[in-house]
């Protein structure tokens, strides 16, 4: 049986959280070894996380190990994002929706904004502009069911030998982001942040984690319905999860 044998050709890198990512292609004799043959490479103590092979045409099959993980996380590799949006949300959700009632009529029965403006007798008591010598004003707002809503998620990403627990605390309550001051964001009104459930992930002998916080419409986040946090414990209103 033919000794395995490195190839020529690593590749890699260190990713924005700090977790360094290597290939490394060998050639082997039998399909066995492809499946299960992991050799000792110079230089490389982290763990193999995942592998490819195919059959080669001089015989023998050619594997491409992936090597995954961090000697030790480093603290300013933390990266901070915001991701922007707009989404369509109902019109009942508008801060100003009652005055929007007031001033362009509401149906109450049909759940939408009147066809005709309210108050407007310009019609000669005529019920439907469709009537014969019928003036009435249409409203504007007749037919909007939605507005445009600016949202925004915030994350915060980094790379850790452990899961430590405070990032599972508050979840589902009010917080204020860690280092969302170094964005200069506007003033947000009434806007505020409601911290989501972490995501964790296995990459070798580290771990990735992602913390997120969404932003709420202007009204804010309601506290009669996000006071509590999800797992149980006492919310401490702080930036949890660092």
């Amino acid at each position: 049986m033919a000794t395995p044998l490195q190839l020529l050709g690593i590749s890699g890198g260190v990713d924005k959280v700090g977790i360094c990512s290597i290939t490394v292609p060998f050639h082997v004799a039998t399909l066995g070894e492809a499946i299960s043959y992991t050799p000792s490479i110079d230089g490389v103590t982290l763990p193999v996380v995942s592998r490819s092979f195919r059959q080669s045409e001089e015989g023998g099959y050619e594997v491409t190990l992936t090597c995954e993980g961090a000697d030790e996380p480093k603290e300013d590799q933390k990266t901070f994002e915001i991701d922007a949006s707009m989404a369509e949300e109902a019109i009942k959700t508008h801060p100003n929706f009652e005055a929007l009632k007031k001033t362009f009529g509401w149906d109450e029965s049909l759940g939408s904004f009147s066809e005709y403006l309210p108050g407007d007798t310009s019609s000669g008591g005529l019920a439907s502009g469709s009537q014969s010598g019928s003036t009435r004003k249409k409203s504007k707002m007749y037919g909007v069911e939605s507005w445009l809503v600016a949202g925004a998620m915030y994350r915060v990403s980094y790379a850790s030998k452990t899961v430590p627990s405070s990032i599972f605390q508050g979840i589902g309550t009010v917080q204020t982001p860690p280092q969302i001051g170094k964005f200069n964001l506007p003033n947000l009104g009434k806007r505020n942040w409601l911290k989501l459930a972490p995501k964790v992930r296995m990459r070798g002998n580290s771990i990735e984690i992602t913390l997120e916080y969404m932003l709420s419409g202007p009204l804010g986040w309601f506290t009669e319905v996000y006071s509590v946090a999800q797992l149980g414990e006492s919310n401490n209103g702080n930036s949890g999860g660092l």
